[in-house]
């Protein structure tokens, strides 16, 4: 019997197979304690803040994205025997491309990552931007929504966001 499985274990597509499930199981394991770590570090401001929630989904987004783009690659590297040099290569060139065809898609989420970070403003704070005033009824990393008085929504990408006024800040005691 001990001799059997030893001769199992000599096969190589065997041992590939074990190698690419613990990959798998480990990047299932590290994704869900990095999610849960990050769920409880912004649970004490989640459920009050719609900037901690924005974050946090985020953040859940980027690990998760790291980590099965790593355990992909290990297994087409060593399960698959596949060299990735050429795939990464070709990822790369193929990155640029995409990356200047969506330039304003970038520059979006890369305000819109500032935007939140900052606390410029917040949902429910009475804002004007770009000569329209309104109460911020959403904030992502995408766009901005801001609801005018007469109802009226404005959704506006957050990269053409230059000047804000937020009404709902800075208003002296005297004045309130």
């Amino acid at each position: 019997m001990l001799e059997s499985i030893r001769e199992l274990w000599d096969i190589p597509w065997l041992q590939r197979l074990i190698y690419c499930v613990c990959i798998f199981l480990a990047a299932l394991v590290i994704t869900s304690l990095v999610r849960g770590m990050i769920r409880r570090l912004m649970r004490k401001r989640a459920g009050q803040n719609l900037r901690a929630d924005t974050l946090s989904k985020l953040l859940k987004s980027v690990v998760a994205y790291v980590v099965w783009f790593l355990a992909g690659i290990q297994i087409l590297k060593v399960g698959l025997l596949i060299d990735v040099t050429s795939i990464l290569a070709a990822a790369g060139v193929l990155g640029v491309a995409v990356g200047f065809g969506a330039q304003s898609l970038v520059k979006d989420v890369i305000t819109g990552f500032f935007l939140l970070f900052e606390n410029q403003f917040s949902v429910g704070e009475s804002v004007t931007v770009d000569g329209f005033t309104g109460t911020v009824e959403e904030l992502g990393l995408r766009s901005t929504k801001i609801r005018g008085e007469e109802g009226e929504i404005l959704i506006i990408p957050n990269g053409a966001i230059a000047k804000v006024v937020n009404h709902s800040r800075g208003i002296p005691p005297e004045k309130q």
